[in-house]
């Protein structure tokens, strides 16, 4: 998903390009906290053809959508990112699709409490089965 500003001109399409966003100001993660992640976008940037400009860093989703609804940034992010709501803040679909992910999940076998089992059942579930217009 395309995480962008309600304001910022792709916001009024349902799908972006990833070109689109090119001379926009980004929100990436900092290279140092996850630099496969990290890497593996400004390798869809460099694709499409231009290299983001970071103007701010952060760890935490929720951050990069508040950032972008005061018009701070725009930054690629998983699909799973459009169920956080904020009014200036639109979640577009990115094509062609050709950003995936992995996302790993680790516990201890032991643990009983009731959150690690629905976390785990909700990770077991094959996320294609979903709604993802756009991919994520």
């Amino acid at each position: 998903m395309a995480v962008l500003p309600s304001t910022h001109p792709p916001a009024a399409q349902r799908v972006v390009r990833p070109e689109q966003p090119a001379g926009s100001p980004f929100v990436l993660l900092p290279r140092a906290e996850g630099p496969q992640l990290h890497d593996r976008i400004t390798a869809l940037c460099a694709a499409a053809g231009f290299t983001p400009r970071a103007t701010q860093h952060t760890v935490e989703w929720q951050t990069v959508c508040a950032l972008a609804e005061t018009g701070l940034g725009v930054s690629p992010a998983p699909a799973s990112i459009r169920r956080v709501r904020l009014k200036g803040v639109a979640f577009r679909g990115i094509e062609p699709a050709a950003a995936r992910t992995r996302v790993a999940v680790a516990w201890h076998r032991d643990d009983r409490n009731p959150l690690v089992a629905q976390l785990s059942a909700a990770v077991d579930q094959d996320p294609s089965d979903g709604p993802h217009p756009g991919g994520g």
